[in-house]
């Protein structure tokens, strides 16, 4: 009887393993797109959408083709599924082929710990500084949609989500305020060649900021200048000490 109870806790622990390890294995990458082609003055933007069990760690490295040196890597705290837009600057981007690859792993860990296999997009650059395409342009500018909670408490991660149309392109401002002062406390600018949804991780907000209430103010202005040319988009949240 003793060695029938050991086995069958043994083949508890084996299927609880697996239950664990499935669940690990539902963190992917479910969709990676990026510029078929860029001029060497623009920025690679890169889409992705996650399917996350829990908070992960999102890498994506540069690599050009041409003896595939890495020009560049990055790494994005995200909390939960969804989709996440964002920029990859690299310093001197030379025209050629390259190679974008993206992973996940468990926070703070590095590619030997990655989930699942990394994903690879193509990208050439080429020999002139902008390439600019029309053809997805919306018919006005204007911020769509802002998502972020009506309050943050402690270090929670949180993501802000801002979905916007354009008819050229432009610069997203984004704009952390007290909203019992309208004093500006951080400011953020990306500048977006299409129309889309670009999502902002934010993480450890109350080691920067006192408990409060705050707002996000959100616009488009024309590439280069602060100006607004659409209605400014708020959203007010409250931000609280952990309990």
């Amino acid at each position: 009887m003793k060695y029938r109870s050991l086995a069958v806790q043994f083949v508890c622990l084996m299927l609880l393993f697996t239950a664990i390890n499935a669940k690990a294995n539902n963190d992917s990458i479910v969709e990676f797109s990026v510029q078929k082609s860029i001029g060497f003055e623009e920025v690679p933007l890169v889409q992705i959408e996650v399917e996350l069990s829990k908070t992960r760690d999102l890498h994506v490295a540069v690599q050009n083709m041409d003896g595939w040196q890495t020009v560049k890597r990055a790494m994005k705290r995200v909390n939960k599924s969804g989709k996440y837009h964002f920029e990859i600057p690299v310093d001197n981007l030379k025209p050629g082929q390259y190679r974008i690859d993206a992973y996940l792993t468990p926070k703070g860990k590095d590619w030997n710990d990655r989930l699942g296999e990394t994903i690879h997009q193509e990208l050439r650059v080429l020999n002139q500084a902008k390439l600019v395409e029309s053809a997805n342009f919306s018919a006005r500018d204007k911020v769509k949609m802002v998502d972020f909670p009506k309050q943050v408490i402690g270090k929670e991660d949180v993501n802000l989500r801002v979905i916007f149309d354009i008819t050229a392109a432009r610069d997203l401002h984004l704009k952390l305020l007290n909203s019992d002062n309208q004093q500006e406390l951080g400011a953020l600018k990306f500048p977006v060649t299409t129309p889309g949804d670009m999502s902002l991780p934010l993480t450890n907000m109350t080691d920067d900021f006192p408990p409060g209430n705050y707002s996000w103010v959100i616009y488009l202005s024309e590439t280069g200048k602060t100006t607004p040319i659409v209605e400014k988009y708020g959203k007010y949240f409250i931000l609280k000490a952990a309990q």
